[in-house]
């Protein structure tokens, strides 16, 4: 391995190389046009196949050729999905995420795969999905319309794919108008619609920005005077547009009160009224045709998904005919959705969004109703519905709930897809007295998360947002989530020679934040005694346990960094001296008395079991990132910071890895067999490279090979910031993302 030590002069020079070239809010360089239309450019990916085949051949890569191929790792469903649509084409459905891109089924596969691969760590908003779209009868035509208000300077894009989502060009949107796949309101919908008669005519509603046309289908826009204000205090602007097929009106609606909300163009856009009768008290969800020329308009209290009151909402019948509204409720409650029949109109399903209700299983989620003389009269399904997990053992006690969007098989009416807070659910019996409700989510990986462990001759323990976290026998084997239901999760940790002892941390300011087990996991214990001085609850953070697993340590959140341990499991807690805005710990594999931490500013190491911590002035750190160590040698630690650093002796003195030059996150994997070196991971780039990336080495670090490609991106390393390998299957690197679970790549050289 070329190492070297390291001088403070170069550590400067490394921090400015590092900096520039791995900034993951870097913001485009293209070039923007100065009128009001965006610019199109290409990106060509291939995300449903899911292999990258790779020939290196730069000064430090090997010239070999490698081949990986990606999935997520295997967890189902897991966050919000906010639209789900079906085509004409048999079998044909598409799924769009609040923060983790887009799906089509594959019925060959019988799955949803991701068709989102190939988002840049500089562009990971644009996995927030906040419209999609297709062309009536020719469904390979797709749209997605995507953007994250926090991500990525907010940039706003459309992409557009005319393979089903195999690649997409990408049409910028930032001057124009923009939108947040996560904001709230977003699984109203849709506010984008493609004109029934001519795919090329495209209207796109902006949560600010108003409404954009486009006639050359979606390469340039040019903004449309609607007359009225479309900006909105709820942040959410034009929230759903609909053509009527027919006469090729438009209406849109806007999502706001006690004001006009519905408006109506005849003449592609160009003038717009408001739609006289329209509901006022109440904010437009979703409209749809009813296949007998009136418009089915769907309400609630709020923009939804989670701020709707129980009372106030509705299903309204509006008919351009007469002008007329008729009010076919089935109550008065917060309706999310409602599909038609494709046969016959009289014949419809609805459901609510944000209510919560006794369903079959237990749980509390929303209602269904179905309708056949419509909607003179409606039947309640909660009470004669069943449900079952489709396979997937961990959302058995879980609701349908957040239910905004659904659809209707046009090719076999008796199937309905229904969106949750979880993923989603279908029926393929509807219509029956009895309809079977089933979790569909087989392929959808939507969780964010935190940490990952690899365990040695055991199985694979992560933890995430929303839902604790999972433990499965492998990546491709679908496990069970903790059965602590503690919520989210942000950091995991496992005793190396105690691998039955594991340490989580989560909570909020009302439900105390650090669990444990002693048995690999069958059974998990809350501790409940804050180590705060304050003895305010302490939540969230970073946590770690020693080599033996007889003592834990706990840096809470809320409790500046600092870290707290305890060899009496919780009983009491002692503050550790040294060490402040700690982000990750990581206890040495094999001496119990070694612990190590990091913070934004510094890398602390322990000698005293955690009582003392002192600071190595080596580095100068700007980003904490995870100390990672050998399952089974003691003192050695790899780090990213200010490239890749390696130490052997606890962490005195770090060397820095002269073939890379700038690394984000680090990790390692088993070797190719017992003689081989541990196999290094990093999200970054070895020197000669361009492009930042995931990228191994199985030779201590002396040469590396690109493991992924521009097709192959997921988002960067997202709110976990982690790469690891896997200590039981060689070849085989896990990443964390911003919302598209865990993914991981398998060496098939």
């Amino acid at each position: 391995m070329k190492l070297r030590r390291i001088t403070a002069f170069l550590l400067s020079i490394a921090t400015a190389v590092a900096v520039a070239g791995c900034s993951g809010d870097t913001t485009s360089s293209e070039s923007k046009d100065s009128n009001s239309e965006g610019g199109s450019t290409t990106s060509s990916v291939t995300s449903d196949v899911n292999s990258v085949d790779n020939n290196n051949n730069n000064n430090n890569n090997t010239s070999s050729q490698t081949l990986f191929e990606f999935s997520q790792v295997a967890m189902g469903g897991g966050g919000f999905v906010s639209g789900v649509f079906a085509t004409k084409e048999e079998g044909l459905y598409y799924a769009r995420t609040d923060v983790g891109g887009a799906y089509r089924y594959d019925k060959t596969l019988d799955k949803w795969v991701c068709i989102s691969y190939d988002i840049s760590e500089d562009d990971r908003g644009l996995l927030g999905i906040d419209g999609l779209a297709f062309a009536e009868d020719a469904p390979n035509k797709l749209y997605l319309l995507s953007g994250t208000e926090y991500f990525s300077n907010g940039k706003s894009c459309l992409l557009i794919s005319d393979d089903y989502g195999k690649s997409f060009t990408r049409t910028e949107l930032t001057d124009l108008i923009k939108v947040h796949g996560n904001g709230m309101g977003r699984g109203n919908g849709e506010r984008i619609a493609v004109d029934p008669k001519n795919s090329d005519i495209i209207y796109i509603g902006g949560r600010t920005g108003g409404m954009i046309k486009s006639t050359d289908g979606g390469k340039t826009f040019t903004a449309l005077d609607m007359g009225t204000k479309t900006e909105t205090t709820n942040g959410n602007g034009i929230c759903c547009i609909v053509i009527d097929s027919a006469s090729g009106d438009i209406y849109a609606a806007i999502s706001r009160k006690n004001e006009d909300n519905l408006y109506k163009s005849s003449d592609g856009g160009n003038s717009w009224t408001a739609v006289a009768g329209a509901p006022q008290s109440m904010m437009v969800q979703r409209m749809k045709w009813n296949g007998d020329g009136k418009l089915l308009i769907v309400y609630a209290s709020e923009e939804g998904p989670w701020n709707n009151d129980r009372v106030n909402g509705g299903i309204m019948l509006y008919d351009p005919a007469t002008g007329t509204f008729t009010d076919i409720s089935p109550a008065k409650k917060c309706f999310g959705d409602v599909v038609v029949h494709p046969e016959d109109a009289n014949k419809m399903v609805a459901c609510t969004e944000n209510l919560y209700v006794p369903q079959p299983n237990g749980a509390y989620g929303d209602e269904f109703y179905v309708t056949t003389d419509g909607g003179k009269s409606w039947k309640l399904l909660n009470n004669s519905m069943t449900m079952t997990d489709g396979g997937m053992q961990w959302i058995t006690s879980s609701s349908i709930h957040w239910c905004s969007s659904m659809c209707i098989d046009p090719n076999a009416p008796d199937k309905i897809k229904v969106v949750s807070g979880n993923g989603i659910f279908a029926s393929d019996n509807i219509w029956s007295d009895k309809p079977e409700f089933y979790f569909n989510a087989k392929g959808i990986e939507e969780t964010v998360p935190y940490e990952l462990v690899s365990i040695v001759d055991g199985p694979l323990v992560t933890v995430i947002g929303d839902y604790d976290g999972f433990c499965q026998p492998d990546a491709k084997t679908y496990g069970n989530v903790h059965n602590s239901i503690a919520g989210s999760m942000t950091s995991l940790a496992v005793a190396r020679k105690n691998p039955d002892v594991w340490v989580k941390c989560g909570g909020d300011e009302t439900k105390p934040g650090f669990w444990y087990t002693e048995d690999a996991g069958k059974t998990w214990k809350n501790i409940k005694t804050s180590p705060l001085e304050t003895k305010k609850i302490a939540y969230k953070g970073a946590v770690g346990v020693s080599a033996d697993g007889k003592t834990f340590y706990w840096a809470p959140e809320n409790g500046m960094g600092f870290i707290y341990f305890t060899s009496d499991k919780g009983k009491t807690w002692t503050k550790s001296e040294g060490g402040m805005a700690t982000e990750f710990i990581s206890a040495d594999p094999v001496n119990p008395d070694y612990v190590y931490a990091t913070s934004s500013g510094n890398f602390y190491m322990s000698s005293d079991g955690g009582k003392t911590f002192k600071p190595n002035h080596q580095l100068s750190v700007f980003t904490a990132t995870r100390p990672i160590v050998t399952p089974d040698t003691e003192g050695r630690i790899y780090y990213a910071a200010m490239g890749l650093q390696i130490s052997d002796d606890h962490g005195e003195t770090f060397t820095r890895v002269d073939t890379v030059s700038a690394c984000l996150s680090v990790g390692i994997g088993k070797g190719k067999d017992e003689n081989s070196p541990y196999v290094i991971y990093i999200w970054g780039k070895p020197k000669g490279e361009e492009e930042l990336g995931l990228y191994w080495s199985e030779d201590e670090g002396k040469t590396w090979s690109r493991i992924n490609d521009a097709e192959h991106q997921f988002g960067g390393p997202g709110n976990g910031g982690f790469v690891h390998g896997d200590f039981n299957t060689y070849g085989r690197v896990y990443m964390s993302t911003v919302g598209l679970g865990v993914v991981y790549g398998d060496y098939k050289g």
